[in-house]
């Protein structure tokens, strides 16, 4: 799959998903996200190595998201304000399908990565803001927490793919 595909894949996950919550359709960001995984899934040569890299990938995202909604810095829309929305949870997973992909080139550069999340990540949560997704409570400081943790996000899931890389040969690495 070309990293242009990739990455138009994953925004079609990321605007179904925010626009599915802010108008009470949770369940297409969800769809969305579930179709792109199995499509990735589905045409990768290393369908084993890219699925665990996408359930870690959850599990980061499902901790992060669960220590934004229960310090209250952001309330999703179309769930309980405690709780995190199964649409974020996959949208996370999506989101791991871009980092062997669109965004490997980012494995070699981690601390572009750190200043990409740091910028990227608060970006696309007011993004979902404005487009009625979520709500940020205090909105300058939850976006300053969001980029700081963003900033150590992004490079700790790059290490991941790194982990999960293939060479050219397209054999996985540290499998020889």
């Amino acid at each position: 799959m070309s990293a242009l595909v990739n990455f138009m894949l994953y925004e079609a996950a990321w605007f179904a998903s925010i626009l599915g919550a802010a108008n009470g359709r949770p369940f297409l960001g969800v769809m969305v996200s579930l179709l792109v995984v199995g499509w990735h899934l589905r045409v990768s040569p290393h369908r084993g190595r890219e699925l665990k890299l996408v359930f870690m990938t959850g599990v980061i995202g499902a901790a992060w998201e669960s220590i934004l909604t229960h310090q209250q810095w952001v309330y999703y829309e179309s769930s309980d304000p405690e709780s995190v929305p199964i649409w974020i949870l996959t949208l996370w997973l999506a989101f791991a399908t871009t980092l062997n992909q669109s965004l490997g080139w980012l494995k070699k550069h981690l601390w572009l990565s750190a200043l990409l999340g740091m910028l990227g990540g608060p970006l696309a949560w007011l993004g979902g803001m404005h487009l009625g997704g979520l709500t940020l409570s205090d909105p300058v400081m939850s976006l300053v927490i969001i980029g700081c943790g963003w900033a150590v996000i992004m490079p700790v899931l790059f290490i991941l793919a790194k982990r999960y890389e293939f060479d050219a040969t397209t054999q996985p690495r540290g499998e020889r």
